[in-house]
C-alpha cells in the first residue's frame, strides 16, 4: 500500500509539473551560443546589444562580440592567473568596461583591450555602474551605502546611504541620476548633483533590482517573492505590476524610446513589457546546457539589439530572438 501510494504522489508531482510547463507558453529563443561551457560569475551585454563582457567560473573575464560569437581580450585582474570577477559594466557608449570582483575595479578600454586603471575598491562590491566614458563608477556595496567612486582619479565621491546591503545600481545615460536596491526593502532614487534621495520605493523583501530607463525618468524594481514594479522615478509613483512567474526578476533594460521593458528571471524566463500600457508583449525562456543541473536556468542580463533581442544566462549561453 505504501509503495502505491509513493507511486500516485510521483504521478501527481510530475503531472503538476508537466502542467506548469505547459501553461507557461514561453517560446524557445530562435538560436544561442555559447561563451563560458560551465557557466558564469556574471555576463554583462553592451548598450547596442551586439558585445558582452563574460566573468566566467573557470576561465576568468572576456570580451566578446555576440553575432556570431567571437572573444576579442582576456580581461583579469591578475597578470598569471584568472579572477573571479562578479560584476561588470559597460560605460553609455560602449567604450569601457569597469569589471570588479570583491575588492578590485579594473576600466578597460574596448577599441584596445588595454587596462587603462586599477583600484582597490572602498570595500566588497555587489555591483557596478559607469558614467560616459568611464569617469564615475556607482558602486553597490555591502557595507550599506550606494558609492559614487571616481574611476579616473581615486577617491569617493559620494557615500549614498542605506539601511542594509545593496545589490544592484543603476544610471541614467547622463549619469546625474542613480538608483539603488538594497536588503533593507527599499529602492532609493538619487540626485548624483547633491547626493540627495529623489524617491524612495518601499517594497516587502529584499529589493534585488532597480533599473533606470535611459532618461532616468522610470525605474523597474525587483524584490525577492514579489511581483515587478514599474515606478515614475521623480515623484515615486508606482505605474505597473509585473508577475514574476516561477521565479523572481533578475535583469531588467528599457528600450531607447522607453516603451518597451525586457526582462529575465530565475526561473529562465524573458518577457518583454509595453510600459504604455503593462501589457506583456512576449515570453521566451532560456534551454539549459546538457550539462546543467534542473530545468530553470538564471537570465544574468538582457539587451535589445538591432534584431532584436538578447538575454544571456548563468550557463554561459547567450540567446537570440529576431523580431
Amino acid at each position: 500500500m505504501e509503495q502505491v501510494v509513493m507511486i500516485f504522489r510521483t504521478i501527481v508531482v510530475l503531472s503538476s509539473l508537466f502542467l506548469v510547463v505547459a501553461c507557461d507558453k514561453a517560446a524557445e529563443p530562435d538560436r544561442y551560443s555559447e561563451v563560458a561551457t560551465q557557466g558564469v560569475y556574471s555576463i554583462r551585454i553592451n548598450h547596442a546589444g551586439h558585445a558582452a563582457f563574460i566573468g566566467s567560473l573557470h576561465h576568468g573575464g572576456s570580451y566578446w562580440t555576440l553575432d556570431p560569437a567571437e572573444r576579442h581580450f582576456d580581461w583579469n585582474h591578475t597578470p598569471d592567473g584568472y579572477s573571479n570577477l562578479t560584476s561588470a559594466a559597460f560605460s553609455p557608449e560602449d567604450a569601457y568596461v569597469a569589471s570588479a570582483d570583491n575588492r578590485t575595479i579594473v576600466l578597460w578600454e574596448v577599441a584596445t583591450g588595454a587596462a587603462v586603471w586599477f583600484w582597490n575598491a572602498p570595500g566588497d562590491i555587489e555591483d557596478i555602474a559607469l558614467t560616459s566614458n568611464g569617469q564615475l563608477a556607482l558602486l553597490a556595496m555591502q557595507d550599506y551605502t550606494a558609492t559614487l567612486f571616481d574611476i579616473r582619479n581615486g577617491g569617493i565621491r559620494q557615500r549614498l546611504p542605506h539601511d542594509g546591503i545593496v545589490y544592484d545600481v543603476s544610471l541614467s545615460l547622463d549619469g546625474l541620476i542613480g538608483a539603488s536596491a538594497s536588503d533593507d526593502l527599499t529602492a532609493v532614487i538619487w540626485n548624483l548633483n547633491d547626493g540627495s534621495p529623489i524617491a524612495t520605493l518601499q517594497h516587502n523583501n529584499q529589493v534585488k533590482t532597480a533599473e533606470l530607463s535611459g532618461s532616468g525618468r522610470l525605474v523597474f524594481t525587483s524584490a525577492l517573492r514579489e511581483p515587478g514594479r514599474l515606478w515614475d522615478a521623480a515623484s515615486g509613483e508606482l505605474l505597473f505590476e509585473f508577475p514574476g512567474g516561477r521565479g523572481h526578476f533578475t535583469s531588467a533594460r528599457f528600450n531607447d524610446t522607453e516603451r518597451q521593458l525586457l526582462t529575465g528571471n530565475t526561473s529562465g524566463q524573458i518577457q518583454l513589457w509595453d510600459t504604455q500600457t503593462g501589457a506583456e508583449l512576449g515570453r521566451w525562456r532560456a534551454t539549459p546546457g546538457d550539462h546543467w543541473v534542473g530545468n530553470n536556468v538564471t537570465v544574468e542580463d538582457v539587451g535589445f539589439s538591432d534584431t532584436g533581442i538578447v538575454a544571456a544566462a548563468a550557463n554561459g549561453r547567450v540567446y537570440h530572438i529576431t523580431f
